[in-house]
């Protein structure tokens, strides 16, 4: 989708950067796309895992550095694509928006992403899932979390031509899954730090267990798990 706009817009796939790239999960799907492929995070920590990720796939054309959204370190019209996975709605809006503009090319693009909650297709396992996200973990969660519940639909770019879409991707998960995704959302974990030693997440399983009725440590909660994608 983003390399057909880009191509669709007139743009070029000279140079581009992932925002807040993290340890390099989307910016490595580009490196075939593009001449130079940058990736900015603001953790050191992200920055040289992304690195060492990189050797390992010898991907020659990458080039990770360490920036923040609003004050990235390229010069003026030097991108033809700038993206941003799951962290838009984490940025200062107006000083990204006025970055973008700056180190974007004419004909450039800005391509924001992301994923929702996973949306199990068995009804009680949707259910009890539901319940613990928004009830158990009430409070628990940034307020820009919003953002990601509505699928960037209250996020608007500031710009004339834009293009939406939205579509679900399945994958097959058994319990195990499904906790440990969840263990690592922030909003369990700061539940954490407010209740150390809470059995929450433990209680969850044995929910679910108990009202699907058979092992869903090895069955799969119904084939499927959707996770809702928008760009």
């Amino acid at each position: 989708l983003i390399v057909s706009f880009v191509t669709s817009n007139g743009g070029r796939f000279h140079q581009m950067v992932d925002v807040a790239c993290g340890s390099g999960q989307s910016t490595f799907h580009m490196a075939g796309c593009f001449n130079t492929v940058y990736g900015i995070d603001i953790s050191q920590e992200q920055v040289n895992q992304a690195r060492k990720k990189c050797e390992e796939l010898k991907h020659e054309n990458i080039e990770f550095r360490t920036g923040t959204a609003e004050d990235m370190p390229f010069e003026d019209e030097s991108m033809d694509l700038v993206t941003c996975a799951t962290a838009l709605h984490w940025f200062d809006f107006n000083k990204f928006y006025a970055e973008v503009d700056r180190i974007l090319k004419p004909k450039g693009v800005l391509a924001a992403y992301g994923y929702g909650l996973i949306e199990p297709k068995h009804p009680i396992c949707r259910v009890l899932l539901t319940h613990f996200i928004w009830d158990t973990l009430k409070g628990c969660w940034a307020d820009r979390i919003r953002y990601i519940a509505r699928h960037y639909r209250d996020l608007e770019l500031p710009y004339s031509k834009s293009e939406r879409h939205d579509f679900y991707a399945d994958v097959a998960m058994n319990l195990p899954n499904v906790i440990g995704f969840i263990s690592s959302l922030y909003g369990y974990q700061r539940y954490c730090e407010l209740n150390p030693g809470n059995t929450v997440l433990s209680d969850l399983e044995q929910d679910l267990h108990k009202e699907l009725g058979y092992d869903v440590r090895k069955e799969l909660l119904d084939a499927t798990i959707s996770f809702p994608f928008f760009v």
